[in-house]
């Protein structure tokens, strides 16, 4: 048996002191008398290397023992951002630095109780061979343990482990010595000469070692540079992590577990997804109970197993306390992401924290250990999952050849541009709630991974507020368009060029003008500026009335929808058919335009932005239209709901078509969905008793089915 080819489903579990040693036996064999099957454990840098050249395993040994003898498999999760007190003493010049020179000192935080955070620079490399010491001497201890499935090399890979986080120029980092010489070094290796160098920057330095980072809001192009070297920073450390494992244990595979954006960021986390997937034998994530996450985990795996490592069930803190749990969330947790193909949970915990800010939150159980009625739940929900493993492991929902372009470049020069991820964020998410809530299948498409190869697999690309862009990518999408794909852009497309930071002349940039079919000769600003711009901050949530010309409602009305940010003045070429008006004086705001075998969409607005924040049924309505009927992009599954959505996962077997049909209502009231599937259902079977009498077939069209979800719940149902 592969060591992937099962399901793991159980808890995070030890996090140095706690659970304290009294408690280990009880808890690992009720967790598997109970039909869970896997636990993880923190092997901390601080903990298990108190003294220089010292390296104690013994709880590590003494838990695996336990989890040998209750048969449960074990995730090793190594964490390096709590370094010991002596290496701040002996290093003391490897601590991180902000843009405002302040020194980040080792502390504790509500979950790293035992101090040492962030841990060093990532640049300083003393450090960098500490760290792979006590890695060495981790795996070489541990790696024969029979119980041992998994290293998790990295838990929420960021930059200052969260001290940081919050968005800003000055709490960027590091701007220690370290980092700026790495700096330097970087920028030469990625430009070869200072010419190159200085034109992409604008700038006239004379040697590598001038080079200033920026530190705050002018320019882009530095700020790309800058924060993508540091976002390598991240990377090449989980390079090197897994380049230590494999020297000494080649048998068991190794993983990282992330947390998606927007709460990390190229910004102040330097967290890439897609990046960070790549060295791994499996990835994971702390929030993948959602579809944004669960959809972008997928995405950056690129056909990996997944497993949800820390299902964040029951937050809370001290002064929180946290809501309890009953089985329709808890169903939602696992069922939303296993519906995605992903195949693997544990819950951050099991025991409820008691040391430090976070208790008494986060547990599975009772405070004493005791069983919950949510751990019961936990279990059924375990057996049912386990019940049907080989068609899970198996199966897969057909993709709807749509991509939506995740930029790395373009979300830290729109964080340049407006000092906040609003515009990027809203209007990414946006993107996705859009094509989610039309049931389409919403695959990913790093702007690293752009090629004609990789776009050939699509029909469409919608590119959300694609303010940044370089000569590279455009001429790939163009020549994609050119031989049939369909694209979809929003307002500003490569109005800001990579190749030297300027604003194009024309917009859309890069001779898109002609794709698109309309030339933009005017973008105003939902809020304009007085004149003491400085001191404001384009950060607005109004919204902008747009009236569509193909789509309509019961009433024959044209159907009303929404932007935000900006509407946009253009001219139109020849035989460019306008699809939408903005409403106030019905100026074009949405046109389509046939260029080669393809189609361009322009949308003069942040379209999606605007649903992100306001789930406009007028807005779905408009996008639904736009997308099915005048543009023939119809999902593999369609859904006559505006709040069911409805997964398909099949797989054959022995000749024969096996189905799981996922179906969630993630509005707020009770609905019936009419549910229309690729092929006809004799049978819908289902998972769960509550869902029983809720699918009805259409006996004259039997690829249909009629389900009555109330608001909130999710079923599974088995289709013959």
């Amino acid at each position: 048996m592969s060591q992937l080819s099962f399901i793991p489903f159980g808890f995070q579990y030890y996090r140095s002191p706690t659970p304290y040693r009294d408690q280990w036996e009880q808890d690992l064999c009720r967790i598997a008398d109970m039909g869970f099957n896997c636990v993880k454990y923190w092997v901390q840098w601080r903990a298990s290397a108190q003294d220089e050249n010292t390296f104690v395993f013994d709880d590590i040994k003494e838990l695996l023992d336990l989890a040998d003898k209750y048969r449960l498999k074990v995730i090793l999760n190594v964490i390096f951002d709590i370094a010991p007190a002596w290496f701040y003493k002996k290093y003391p010049d490897s601590k991180m630095i902000t843009a405002d020179g302040t020194v980040l000192e080792p502390l504790a935080l509500s979950y790293r109780q035992i101090g040492g955070a962030p841990g060093p620079c990532y640049h300083h490399e003393a450090a960098q061979i500490e760290k792979d010491r006590f890695l060495a001497a981790a795996v070489q201890a541990l790696k024969d343990h029979p119980s041992l499935w998994v290293w998790d090399l990295w838990n929420e890979p960021e930059l200052t482990t969260g001290i940081k986080r919050t968005l800003s120029f000055e709490n960027q980092v590091c701007y220690c010595d370290h980092s700026q010489r790495a700096f330097g070094q970087w920028l030469e290796s990625k430009y070869e000469t200072m010419e190159a160098f200085n034109e992409k920057w604008q700038r006239n330095y004379s040697n590598w070692s001038e080079v200033e980072p920026p530190r705050g809001q002018a320019v882009f192009n530095d700020l790309v540079d800058w924060r993508l070297f540091m976002s390598d920073a991240l990377t090449d450390d989980l390079k090197r992590r897994v380049a230590v494992v494999k020297v000494y244990d080649p048998v068991h595979p190794v993983m990282v577990h992330t947390v998606p954006a927007p709460i990390f960021n190229l910004i102040t986390a330097g967290s890439d997804d897609f990046k960070l997937a790549e060295p791994c034998d499996l990835f994971g994530n702390s929030l993948g109970s959602s579809a944004w996450s669960a959809d972008l985990l997928i995405s950056a795996a690129k056909g990996k197993k997944i497993i949800n490592t820390e299902i964040h069930a029951l937050p809370g803190h001290t002064a929180m306390k946290p809501k309890k749990l009953d089985f329709r969330e808890l169903k939602r947790h696992i069922l939303i992401p296993l519906a995605r193909g992903i195949t693997g949970f544990l819950f951050w915990q099991y025991r409820p924290e008691v040391l430090g800010h976070e208790a008494p939150a986060w547990g599975s159980t009772y405070l004493d250990g005791s069983v919950t009625p949510w751990l019961k739940d936990m279990a059924d929900l375990n057996r049912v999952v386990q019940e049907h493993q080989e068609i899970l492991e198996k199966a897969s929902r057909p993709s709807d050849g749509i991509a939506v372009l995740y930029s790395s470049e373009n979300q830290i020069a729109n964080f340049s541009v407006y000092a906040h991820l609003d515009t990027y964020n809203d209007s990414v998410q946006g993107t996705h709630k859009l094509l989610h809530d039309l049931n389409y299948k919403v695959d990913f498409i790093h702007d690293g991974d752009v090629t004609k190869q990789s776009l050939s697999q699509y029909r469409c690309l919608w590119m959300p507020y694609p303010l940044y862009l370089n000569a590279q990518i455009c001429a790939v999408i163009r020549e994609w368009v050119d031989e049939g794909g369909i694209l979809l852009s929003e307002c500003s497309f490569g109005a800001l060029m990579a190749e030297n930071g300027s604003h194009s002349y024309r917009v859309p940039g890069y001779g898109f003008d002609e794709v698109f079919g309309v030339r933009e000769t005017w973008i105003h600003s939902v809020e304009h500026l007085d004149h003491s711009y400085h001191n404001v901050t384009i950060q607005s949530k109004k919204t902008i009335p747009l009236v569509s010309r193909i789509g309509f409602n019961e009433d024959q009305m044209p159907v009303a929808g929404n932007g935000a940010y900006y509407k946009t003045d253009i001219e139109l070429q020849e035989g460019t058919k306008v699809v939408a008006d903005f409403a106030e004086d019905r100026s074009p705001s949405i046109t389509c335009a046939r260029y080669g075998k393809g189609k361009a969409v322009w949308i003069g607005t942040l379209l999606a932005a605007a649903y992100w924040n306001t789930g406009d049924e007028g807005t779905l309505r408009m996008t639904r239209s736009l997308l099915m009927e005048e543009l023939g992009l119809r999902p593999y599954v369609e859904v006559q709901s505006g709040s069911v959505r409805a997964d398909l996962s099949e797989w054959e077997q022995d000749g024969k078509l096996q189905r799981l049909l996922f179906v969630h209502n993630w509005g707020q009231e009770t609905t019936v969905g009419e549910v229309k599937l690729p092929s006809a259902c004799k049978m819908a079977t289902p998972w769960f008793e509550d869902g029983a009498e809720t699918a009805e077939r259409d006996t004259t069209r039997p690829e249909r089915l009629s389900i009555r979800l109330e608001a909130g719940d999710i079923q599974v149902y088995q289709l013959m």
